[in-house]
């Protein structure tokens, strides 16, 4: 197993707290909000993570991992914008829709990383294309689309 650089602990680090954040706001609030402090924490912590992630070249050049990385800034970008003028009546699904995607893209690489370096010596994958990760990715989006519908139901039901 590779040493992890300073920039590779930046990333895990700030990763892993979002995930940590982002199972307590969908728990607790429902969906991601940049107006408040725990959403702001979140987008924040994401958006480092999915930042360093453009800087981590252990297995080679540009990657999947580093496209996830660049999806999740603009889903950022995008979730902060219609949240913001929330001037057409979709907004609030299509926030709820990217900043939850953000969620998808920190889950594909991390499982990906815990999957190709545990346990150590004998990993559960040997790459991305794995069945067992595949088998993953697939679980992930289809709990993504659960959230996903579950948030929509939840917000078409508010009023915000």
């Amino acid at each position: 197993m590779s040493e992890i650089s300073t920039v590779g602990w930046i990333h895990t680090i700030s990763g892993t707290l979002a995930l940590v954040l982002a199972a307590r706001i969908i728990y607790k609030d429902k969906f991601i909000s940049a107006f408040n402090f725990f959403g702001q924490s979140y987008l924040l912590l994401t958006t480092i993570s999915a930042g360093t992630s453009l800087f981590i070249f252990n297995k080679g050049g540009f990657n999947l991992a580093h496209l996830l990385g660049l999806i999740t800034l603009l889903a950022i970008g995008g979730g902060v914008f219609v949240e913001a003028f929330k001037r057409f009546p979709f907004a609030k699904y299509l926030q709820a829709i990217s900043y939850s995607g953000t969620i998808l893209c920190i889950c594909i690489p991390a499982i990906s990383e815990v999957f190709t370096r545990l346990p150590v010596g004998n990993p559960l994958a040997d790459s991305i294309f794995d069945p067992i990760l595949i088998v993953s990715f697939v679980v992930l989006f289809i709990l993504y689309l659960v959230l996903v519908f579950n948030q929509i139901r939840w917000l078409r039901n508010q009023k915000l």
